[in-house]
């Protein structure tokens, strides 16, 4: 049972709350037994901000494509953050502007956020269950691909975000001594694009 706290403790609890996990959720609140009030009076106060629908942060916090990766890590917790998005992460590609490319299980819901858009990529078994590693973003551990299921996915979905992307990836990732080939054989082979990536990784290495 929890235990009743004045307006002022409610205040302090959210932004105490906000501090520890980096973006606040209206359910993280509700655990807390504190009522949606007590965090709209918050962000009438200016401690806290809204950032999108169900997301709030600390209010000095700066809107940046980190932050971005962090809403969508807590709104979307069985996402991935893949294609174009964790290839920015891995230092290898342009951060695209508020804009999150994010992998969901084949059956799953399709999120509701209004910040950042996000990109679908919907993905099944161990396609979209392997490469994935946990990193601290932002307060938030958000679930990114492994470099190596990163390029093989770019060539998986080069329709649909274009090829040069994917080889140009691969170019660079390559040049930057990034790669560890028997890792990028294994996503290659899991995304079912081992044919198509073999003349370039060939080329290249």
């Amino acid at each position: 049972m929890h235990t009743q706290l004045d307006e002022p403790s409610k205040s302090e609890r959210i932004v105490e709350l906000a501090g520890q996990l980096g973006v606040l959720r209206p359910k993280d609140l509700a655990i807390e037994g504190i009522q949606a009030e007590y965090l709209r009076r918050a962000c009438d106060k200016g401690v806290i901000k809204k950032i999108g629908r169900g997301s709030y942060v600390l209010s000095q916090k700066e809107i940046n494509p980190d932050l971005s990766l962090a809403v969508v890590g807590r709104a979307v917790p069985n996402g991935v953050i893949c294609l174009r998005s964790a290839l920015a992460f891995h230092g290898l590609g342009e951060t695209p502007r508020n804009a999150v490319d994010v992998a969901i299980e084949r059956r799953a819901a399709r999120p509701r956020l209004d910040f950042p858009e996000v990109r679908i990529a919907r993905l099944g078994g161990p396609a979209f269950t392997e490469g994935v590693d946990k990193h601290p973003i932002e307060g938030v551990k958000v679930q990114v691909y492994c470099l190596e299921k990163t390029l093989a996915d770019l060539f998986k979905f080069r329709n649909k975000i274009g090829p040069h992307l994917a080889v140009d990836a691969l170019r660079s990732a390559f040049q930057a001594r990034r790669v560890k080939k028997e890792k990028l054989w294994h996503y290659a082979r899991l995304c079912r694009v081992e044919r198509v990536m073999k003349p370039y990784v060939d080329a290249l290495a």
